[in-house]
């Protein structure tokens, strides 16, 4: 179970748990408050001994009724503070990346920009000699990164998302890997991976969009 996972059900408990005081707390206040109206706490008593003991215990009343509600009332507060926090880390934790999904999504679009710009090379002329070696371990790291499997916790809408990216990272990688160099000298070949990658950026756009993904802080450690 991730940290957020734990603070969630920590939260949550203690908003249940403070939920139970304020209801101890407020059966007692409307307890004390009933015997207080009992004809014997309206009346003082003439007798001078009676009426300190009445007194005594009136005030002790009074003082117990107060008490109770003061501590409903900051049970009360805690209570919908914890059950806040609970409700936002719940949804943080739905519509935000994991450090693991980030990392994953981060090299997912490190590795589609590089692959991209290893065709590219290769299309407008480059030598397939040189790119080769590196398009080959590009490829394999891509599919290594999409066979990651997507963290728990997220939504449904997020985890399909982050689903459909890594399954198209992994795919078109290890189409990728199995090519030949003299695949690769084939033009229509290289514009149908050229497609194939526009269609994981599509994916990864998506993916960025959801989560908030900053596009331009990527851009700049590429």
């Amino acid at each position: 179970m991730v940290l957020l996972d734990w603070f969630f059900m920590g939260l949550l408990s203690l908003a249940m748990l403070c939920f139970m005081f304020v209801l101890f707390c407020l059966f007692y206040f409307f307890a004390t408050k009933k015997e207080l109206k009992k004809g014997q706490w309206r009346r003082r008593p003439k007798n001078k001994v009676k009426r300190k003991r009445w007194v005594r215990e009136r005030r002790l009343l009074v003082s117990r009724q107060k008490r109770y509600f003061r501590n409903s009332l900051i049970f009360l507060v805690v209570m919908l503070l914890s059950a806040g926090s609970a409700a936002y880390a719940r949804y943080y934790q739905l519509t935000n990346l994991t450090s693991d999904d980030a990392k994953v999504v981060v090299q997912g679009y490190l590795l589609t920009e590089d692959l991209e710009k290893k065709l590219t090379t290769i299309k407008e002329g480059g030598s397939i000699d040189k790119v080769y070696p590196q398009f080959q371990e590009v490829s394999s790291l891509l599919v290594t990164y999409g066979n990651r499997p997507v963290s728990v916790g997220l939504s449904e809408e997020g985890s399909k998302l982050l689903t459909r990216y890594y399954v198209s990272m992994k795919d078109v990688g290890m189409n990728l890997s199995t090519l030949t160099q003299e695949q690769l000298a084939n033009k229509e070949i290289l514009e149908s991976y050229l497609k194939d990658i526009s269609k994981i950026k599509e994916r990864q756009k998506a993916v960025f969009t959801y989560f908030k993904v900053n596009e331009s802080a990527l851009k700049q450690k590429n």
